[in-house]
């Protein structure tokens, strides 16, 4: 039998846009909870997201972009030779 589960759905206004989420509990997990408890829940996902939003990517240097790609080209490489040795044993 499957448990009833509780969603607890919130929104919340910022300056960096609107949040939307969802929490999800146990018909026991919510019966032990507090208003405050839901609240600190509800904030927390909102300071992670906001985090996420606020926080600048790095900028990759030209060296760093250039080692990145050499780096996807040896192992694009090496996939082309495991596809060929690949092929070669199907042909034989």
């Amino acid at each position: 039998m499957d448990e009833k589960r509780i969603q607890v759905i919130f929104k919340t206004d910022t300056e960096h846009g609107t949040y939307q989420d969802a929490l999800w509990f146990s018909e026991a997990e919510y019966s032990e909870l507090k208003q405050e408890d839901l609240d600190r829940m509800k904030q927390k996902r909102v300071d992670n997201w906001l985090k996420v939003v606020t926080t600048p990517v790095p900028e990759i240097s030209a060296t760093e972009k250039v080692a990145q790609v050499q780096s996807e080209i040896d192992m694009l490489t090496l996939r082309l030779q495991e596809l060929q040795i690949q092929k070669a044993e199907m042909v034989k």
